[in-house]
């Protein structure tokens, strides 16, 4: 009876570790997620439309985002379509 009873247990406290370790490899996914959002300049749609407004007058009709950052789509006041790039590593913004 001791014997199936301390078998229980350990039974219980091996799985309770296993979870834990995957919660661990969880963790260490979402922190890689952030340390890489961290090192991008552009982390957001919205921030690379604020980036781009301090450089080009227009409206802004779309965003997209592009392998390596954002584009946006401006119309400007002579009723000109034009777009323009940012690099989300290094926020770099240049017009297409």
């Amino acid at each position: 009876m001791k014997l199936g009873l301390t078998l229980a247990l350990i039974a219980c406290l091996l799985a309770s570790f296993g979870s834990m370790a995957g919660n661990d490899r969880q963790n260490d996914r979402n922190q890689g997620a952030k340390n890489e959002q961290r090192r991008l300049a552009v982390n957001s749609p919205d921030q690379a439309v604020a980036m781009v407004q301090r450089q080009y007058q227009g409206k802004v009709l779309s965003v997209q985002s592009s392998g390596s950052g954002y584009r946006v789509k401006l119309l400007n006041n002579d009723g000109q379509v034009f777009s323009v790039s940012v690099d989300a590593a290094t926020g770099r913004v240049s017009r297409n």
